[in-house]
């Protein structure tokens, strides 16, 4: 039986849900309207300069390479696996046509794939070239098993308790939720809201070391449902602690397009605690234990396949962070009932409930070291290496100085794989961003102009498993990175938007005035570009575009801020400009249902021959 209605109410939840992770979207002006929105209609002819390589790009070879890269026989392009190598060795032999010059490991570095390059029982005739592939090892982790001790020492008296994982507890997230495995026992100390706020002189903070303890906080901020509270009477405050869902428009994944988020959690995280304990600002577990008590697979409908994947994560080695942005942290995160606080708080005499209506009558820390107080963490689990590759090619600046600066463009090559009968083909995410990068390679091999600066053309692995493969090449850069001056991103590229989400995304740009323009745009050329402030990005992507004929929504945020889950992260956080493009977000996103007859050759070409002539046009100043 097929449940249309409930497929729609399922689709439209997801598309929510993911929309309440994001910050909220100001009330635009007139002029940041006209600011952010560049529409063409009927491009102009391309300059001499860039023609050939522009024309080099088109709807038909970007299908034809799509097709191989997003089929059966990549087997969903997962990370370490062979699917993903057979993708590879395509790529490879494409850029060994177009003239690619490899940009990776030297021949042997890994001891696997690029060996050789000598001649049997004597010297290489010639001296070695790099390969084209990045070579690195990354830590899977999966069937982790926990536990948590209380231990209270109150005037001589020992009490203890045990807690079980996903009765009392749950860890968050799935990427990062923590690396230790063994024992790990340390104090205990309350730090309220946790909250460090200058400008209303509050800091919850003061006087204490988290070094090592195991820290409890309170989500949120004090006074979430009291408009007296200084952390509603300021706009930027209320938005920074208790962050809506933005009014329309579409989820970009990892909040393309959208301000930093404050996170709590990752600034506790940088004070070097033991473990972080969340309790929720709200009056009662019931939304807790709703939450743990959800079976595996929950809003089945006939239309989705039940698949239970065994949970297997993957870290850099040795890199604090485990990824990166999405990498979350080495530092046990878990969210913690009321019921489990109060135990944990007993030695004070007070309840967790109490501490927080004290904290919001008074609007002063109650933070506090829980002497005599200390908590026990046991993990397990199974633990592997495996081999990891970014793909990687370059073409040589046609300046004499300045073709040792480098531009990297680039997109994650990975998808979620193969389990059981069913293949995550991965044609959008992100495939057809793969395929945009390999475009932009073609049009810069084939035009006999080529920019002043070199450009580095980059495949990323591990994306999906936390910006691994892109976090991996900012920390061992293929050329020196306070040589590389900017960061082109593709990811999900090739889905128009449709009547519906382009009507929920207008609500952002619906300011008096601004009528006319809005009713300009086309939904199925309407594409994102996130891109740093105060760079040349912006005014070239503008320009570029009268040869294209996109209609564009420019987003700029501060250099370092790249929010979410995309590999423009990876740069912004080394503080690397950046541009990054998407364009619809659909209810395929991470389904194998995300198959190549889906996607739109001509969108992808277009936004390859946009980034092109932008990648171009910024690398040749």
């Amino acid at each position: 039986m097929r449940k249309n209605f409930l497929i729609v109410v399922f689709v439209f939840a997801l598309i929510f849900s993911l929309q309440a992770q994001m910050p909220p979207q100001q009330q635009m002006k007139l002029e940041d309207v006209q600011k952010a929105l560049s529409l063409v209609d009927k491009p102009q002819p391309v300059p001499d300069r860039y023609k050939a390589g522009f024309e080099a790009i088109n709807a038909k070879d970007t299908m034809a390479m799509l097709t191989f890269i997003a089929s059966d026989w990549t087997e969903g392009r997962e990370t370490g696996t062979k699917g993903y190598m057979i993708a590879a060795d395509y790529v490879v032999s494409l850029f060994k046509m177009w003239g690619i010059k490899p940009a990776g490991d030297m021949p042997g570095f890994g001891g696997g794939r690029g060996m050789g390059g000598g001649q049997r029982g004597g010297t290489p005739a010639t001296p070695p070239e790099r390969t084209y592939f990045q070579e690195f090892g990354l830590k899977s982790t999966s069937d982790v098993q926990s536990s948590i001790s209380l231990t209270i020492n109150k005037a001589g008296a020992i009490q203890t308790r045990d807690f079980a994982s996903g009765v009392d507890y749950q860890a968050m997230g799935g990427r990062g939720g923590g690396s230790g495995m063994g024992s790990m026992t340390g104090p205990v100390v309350f730090v309220g809201y946790g909250i460090q706020e200058p400008s209303i002189k509050f800091d919850e903070l003061a006087g204490l070391n988290l070094k090592g303890k195991i820290v409890i906080v309170l989500t949120e901020a004090p006074g979430r449902d009291d408009p007296k509270s200084p952390f509603q009477a300021k706009k930027e405050l209320k938005e920074k602690y208790f962050p809506a869902a933005p009014a329309g428009g579409q989820r970009a994944p990892g909040g393309a397009g959208q301000p930093a988020r404050f996170n709590k959690i990752t600034e506790l995280q940088k004070l070097g605690p033991a473990a972080i304990f969340q309790v929720a600002n709200v009056n009662n577990d019931a939304a807790t234990f709703r939450n743990m008590s959800r079976p595996a697979v929950s809003h089945i409908n006939d239309d989705r396949p039940i698949i239970n994947r065994q949970r297997t994560s993957l870290a850099i080695p040795g890199v604090t962070g485990g990824g990166g942005p999405m990498g979350g942290s080495n530092v046990p995160t878990m969210t913690i009932t009321r019921d489990m606080a109060n135990a944990i708080l007993g030695v004070t005499g007070q309840k967790i409930d109490d501490l927080k209506a004290q904290i919001e009558k008074t609007f002063k820390p109650a933070s506090k070291d829980l002497a005599g107080t200390g908590i026990t963490m046991t993990t397990t689990a199974k633990t592997a290496l495996v081999r990891a590759f970014n793909v990687l090619g370059y073409i040589e600046g046609s300046d004499p100085k300045l073709k040792d600066e480098y531009v990297v463009v680039g997109a994650h090559f990975d998808h979620n794989g193969i389990w059981q009968d069913y293949i995550w083909n991965g044609a959008d995410d992100n495939g057809s961003g793969s395929i945009g990068v390999m475009n932009i390679a073609k049009a810069i091999a084939t035009n006999p102009v080529k920019p002043k600066r070199s450009i580095v053309f980059a495949l990323w692995t591990g994306e999906e498993e936390g910006l691994l493969g892109s976090r991996y090449y900012t920390l061992n850069p293929a050329f020196p990175m306070d040589k590389t001056i900017g960061y082109l991103n593709y990811d999900m590229i090739s889905r128009p938007y449709d009547a519906t989400t382009i009507a929920r995304t207008m609500q952002r740009y619906g300011v008096p005035g601004a009528e006319a323009l809005v009713k300009k745009i086309r939904a199925p050329w309407f594409v994102t570009v996130n891109l740093t402030e105060n760079t040349p990005f912006a005014d070239i992507a503008r320009e570029m575009n009268n040869y294209v004929g996109l209609d564009l929504a420019l987003q700029s945020s501060a250099l370092g801020v790249g929010s979410g889950g995309s590999d423009h992260a990876s740069f912004a956080q080394v503080k690397k400009p950046f541009v990054y493009y998407m364009a619809a977000m659909t209810s395929d996103y991470h389904q194998p249902s995300d198959s190549v007859e889906k996607v739109s050759g001509e969108l992808i070409a277009k936004i390859s021959q946009h980034g092109y002539l932008t990648i171009f046009k910024f690398a040749d100043q």
